[in-house]
């Protein structure tokens, strides 16, 4: 079963992947996004899925295993194997490793004083 469809897809597929930008840590999720990573139009079901990619990706960010997830150990792998498998175009799919570590760790310290 693809992880993303429909018109979904389409608007994921109409991404474009642009390396130099900068990303934006959401403190809520613990993730990095890209400006280039989020359509605009994706259904609701559309956008939950690709919060749990963001998700997804941040462990791997982290390097840490799925397994270490405290709310269902399978749940984000399950995610991160059914898109990757779907092939589909994604500009998050290139960005498996961080240029810059410490500015996600910096953020992630700065917003645990909050939460």
């Amino acid at each position: 079963m693809n992880y993303f469809s429909g018109q979904d897809l389409k608007l994921i597929e109409s991404l474009v992947y642009q390396p130099e930008l900068e990303p934006s840590y959401e403190a809520i999720k613990d993730v990095l996004i890209w400006s280039d990573e989020r359509p605009n139009g994706l259904s609701f079901e559309g956008y939950e899925k690709l919060c749990d990619l963001w998700v997804a990706r941040s462990f791997i960010h982290r390097k840490v295993s799925f397994l270490s997830c405290k709310l269902d150990s399978t749940y984000f792998e399950e995610v991160w194997r059914r898109a990757v498998y779907q092939e589909f175009r994604w500009p998050g799919f290139y960005r498996f490793e961080l240029k810059d570590r410490l500015y996600y760790k910096k953020q992630r310290a700065e917003t645990q004083d909050f939460i």
